[in-house]
């Protein structure tokens, strides 16, 4: 039995006509939508891990830092003055500044940066030394949500989801200057216009490959075969 802590309610607003389209074509596929939001933030998270362990590249959804910010620590890297820096990598995450934006400002991979940090909270440092000429400033909002529709705001819809499924994808969407709920509206679209992914199909194709070999195996007698 699951912990009582293992799951997490999700709220978020949609359009009444975004709504009713997805109602509309769940009934039809005999599908939830806590189905499509959490299939979708798995792959997100997947994804985000890939993408992660590719040392990023550019991503155009992280906030950038101004280039006086990103020139001063490219310097202060090059100079070796390396607490320094670390203090004041630690100061900007601190503000709310994503790994991707510091990581691509000076050109290293994002676990580069999250590694300084963690060393420098590690070492117990109560007050770390940052470079005052580097303002430590928290980065613009995220993307504004979809306006709001003329006959008012967007009504709440909820569901049920796994505890550690929605912290990671929070995490991944931070670090790419998004919210949460972004990332949840940017699923519920593409699967309006597409479905669920490719690796879902898939899946559904291998169950009625097995339930067929199954319904013939037990017309004939015989053992049924395991899928490769």
């Amino acid at each position: 039995m699951k912990s009582q802590g293992s799951r997490r309610l999700l709220t978020f607003r949609l359009d009444q006509e975004q709504r009713q389209r997805l109602r509309a074509r769940l009934a039809r596929e005999g599908r939830t939508m806590s189905e499509v939001v959490t299939h979708g933030l798995r792959h997100y998270v997947a994804h985000a891990r890939h993408r992660a362990a590719d040392d990023g590249g550019a991503d155009c959804g992280a906030p950038q830092l101004p280039e006086r910010v990103a020139a001063r620590l490219r310097e202060l890297r090059s100079s070796g003055r390396s607490e320094l820096l670390s203090g004041t990598l630690a100061a900007l995450t601190e503000a709310g500044w994503p790994l991707r934006s510091l990581a691509e400002a000076l050109g290293v991979s994002r676990q580069a940066v999250q590694a300084r940090v963690r060393r420098l909270a590690r070492s117990g440092l109560r007050d770390p030394v940052r470079d005052p000429a580097v303002p430590c400033e928290p980065p613009p909002p995220f993307p504004q949500r979809r306006v709001a529709s003329a006959s008012g705001l967007r009504p709440h819809l909820t569901i049920k989801i796994d505890h550690t499924l929605r912290t990671s994808a929070h995490q991944a969407a931070a670090d790419e200057g998004s919210s949460l709920t972004q990332v949840v509206e940017a699923i519920l679209d593409r699967y309006l216009r597409h479905g669920m992914a490719d690796g879902d199909q898939a899946l559904r194709s291998r169950r009625r490959t097995r339930i067929i070999r199954h319904a013939s195996a037990a017309s004939s007698g015989r053992s049924p075969s395991k899928s490769p």
